[in-house]
């Protein structure tokens, strides 16, 4: 009888925001002089396995929408996009007068008719439309934008009077962003011990759509209409600041970028072992596949296994926008009972041979 033990250690980490103060100058005209201090909230920086780095903190150009209330009735009363920004921390608009205005930006769309008079006109846009705005996901380069760099879109949002005083305000990045690293142990000193060959992995079941909101605190179940997965990751590849990915045998790491993806709590959960087993119809994980290998260096059977996102280990389905996770898994052998493991044994497959009728 073979032995199996695995040992599981995994940890998450949420990366905090910070923002800066901005201050609007005017009048009680119609058009009042507007100047604002912008700022990114933090987020680590790191290339994708697209191989080019992800500029996951510049404002390359800006869509600012003003509507006449806080509501969702409240209609767009002015526009403008800004194809380039030269100072973030001095940006100067004309908007209109008035009191309990909201003021949307939007960043890294590259796309000047987003929000044009054809796509959202005057005086009949919605800030409900707006909400109801989304972005098409088909693959992770759909969390991108620009041409030859990789930008992040970006949402801020600013509630009150115009002209105000002293107010703050942030740019939150529209995706969430995971990390994993995994090490599979040395088992051969274990008797029988079987070792976890890791030789892909995967992103599966991400939103097939997001909007243009972005709120790390949100904690409203939503679950997606559709999801796609993404691409299976092999190999190797280096990007242009540090390694984007690497799926070796026993060690490696990759990095992905997705909707948020807000799947709800389950208190059910009591442990990391049982969140798949409890885990909603399109919450989002990884697969890692690989085989197992025998002390004599034999595969031994082929393993599959799943591991939930969440803002915690066990009962926490959520992935939140402009959220940085983390997870470092380790592997010490593989153990049939393990609920988020599926394994096929060499033995247990069935083999059909053909004959063939002359």
């Amino acid at each position: 009888m073979k032995k199996y033990i695995i040992n599981l250690i995994v940890l998450s980490l949420t990366l905090a925001t910070g923002c800066e103060k901005f201050s609007l100058i005017g009048n009680d005209n119609k058009n009042v002089k507007a100047t604002f201090c912008i700022t990114t909230s933090n987020f680590s920086s790191l290339s994708t396995k697209a191989g080019f780095e992800v500029n996951e903190n510049t404002i390359a150009n800006l869509w600012i929408l003003q509507f006449d209330g806080p509501n969702d009735n409240s209609l767009l009363t002015k526009s403008e996009y800004k194809e380039s920004i030269t100072d973030i921390n001095s940006l100067e608009l004309l908007l209109n007068a008035g009191t309990n205005q909201r003021v949307v930006f939007i960043a890294n769309s590259f796309d000047s008719g987003l929000f044009n008079q054809a796509n959202a006109p005057i005086s009949s846009f919605t800030y409900s439309q707006f909400k109801n705005q989304k972005i098409s996901v088909s693959d992770e380069a759909s969390m991108f934008a620009g041409s030859t760099s990789n930008y992040l879109r970006m949402y801020g949002c600013y509630l009150g009077d115009v002209p105000n005083k002293e107010s703050a305000i942030i740019l939150y990045r529209i995706c969430s962003k995971v990390h994993i690293n995994y090490i599979s142990e040395d088992v051969s000193s274990i008797e029988d011990g079987v070792r976890f060959r890791i030789t892909s992995v995967q992103l599966k079941n991400v939103p097939a759509s997001s909007s243009y909101i972005s709120n790390p605190t949100n904690s409203t179940v939503f679950l997606p209409p559709s999801v796609i997965d993404y691409p299976v990751t092999t190999g190797t590849l280096i990007g242009t600041t540090e390694e984007s990915y690497s799926i070796g045998d026993y060690t490696g790491s990759v990095t992905y970028y997705m909707p948020e993806n807000i799947a709800g709590i389950n208190s059910s959960v009591g442990s990391q072992i049982l969140k798949s087993i409890y885990a909603p119809a399109k919450a989002t994980y990884l697969e890692l596949k690989g085989e197992g290998i025998g002390n004599d260096g034999r595969v031994n059977e082929y393993a599959t296994f799943k591991f939930y996102l969440g803002n915690n280990l066990t009962t926490d389905y959520n992935v939140n926008s402009n959220t940085s996770y983390s997870f470092t898994v380790r592997f010490k052998g593989l153990n049939i009972k393990d609920m988020r493991l599926e394994i096929i044994r060499i033995s247990d497959i069935e083999v059909i041979v053909e004959e063939e009728w002359i």
